[in-house]
């Protein structure tokens, strides 16, 4: 008989649906929020607007396939989604910073990531560093194959661990690290609608300042530095 692949899921769920509903009722705001700005800069007449639109739509996608990584337990593999979408939101920031850049998007000659960054003055080279090194590629060093294995009282494997057990402070604390990155996408979203002089921006930035205190309280942490 072979094991149940959703088990972790269903109790993720459930944890969702009970103590964690705060959090799960955050996130679909967050997420709701971040649909919005995409819709609001879609009908934008103006390459700046339909380019943002798009980004902002891939942003929320690779969101959601983490929210739904993290539901199984499978936070480092989670993490190699977390790098493009920090490329979201730094090339939401670049084009933002000066619109007339969306050209080098239609010609396909945007710089690299890297390049971008800088530009930027990105805050967040630490993260995608670690992340490259231990979630973002095949690795087998200690601290990016520790959750394949078993260990007893001494620190001995003992056999593979081939499902992650659910555990609700480790999917709280995952939550957490989705939360941080993707309130930042939503302000650098919402800072897009500003910048085409969209007349709901300012109920948006209103909106996710409060989501971003709310989620402070919930994760007991600083959700975002970014300024809305």
């Amino acid at each position: 008989m072979g094991r149940d692949l959703w088990s972790s899921r269903a109790q993720a769920m459930s944890a969702l649906e009970g103590e964690l509903s705060d959090v799960r009722l955050l996130l679909d705001e967050l997420f709701a929020l971040v649909d919005e700005a995409a819709e609001t800069m879609d009908p934008v007449d103006s390459q700046f607007g339909r380019v943002t639109a798009l980004i902002i739509v891939k942003a929320r996608f690779l969101a959601q396939a983490y929210y739904s990584l993290a539901l199984d337990g499978l936070a480092q593999e989670a993490g190699a989604l977390l790098r493009p979408l920090i490329e979201c939101l730094e090339l939401l920031e670049y084009l933002r910073l000066d619109p007339e850049r969306v050209q080098e998007a239609l010609d396909g000659r945007l710089p690299s990531a890297g390049t971008i960054a800088m530009r930027i003055d990105g805050q967040l080279k630490d993260v995608r560093d670690y992340l490259n090194q231990h979630a973002s590629h095949l690795s087998v060093a200690p601290e990016s194959a520790r959750h394949l294995m078993r260990f007893d009282a001494d620190g001995q494997r003992t056999v593979l661990q081939l499902q992650q057990p659910f555990e609700p402070a480790v999917l709280l604390k995952n939550l957490g690290s989705l939360f941080a990155v993707f309130t930042m996408v939503a302000i650098e979203a919402i800072n897009c609608t500003a910048v085409a002089r969209c007349p709901t921006a300012g109920d948006m930035t209103d909106h996710v300042v409060g989501l971003r205190d709310r989620g402070h309280w919930l994760f007991k942490g600083e959700a975002s530095g970014r300024e809305a």
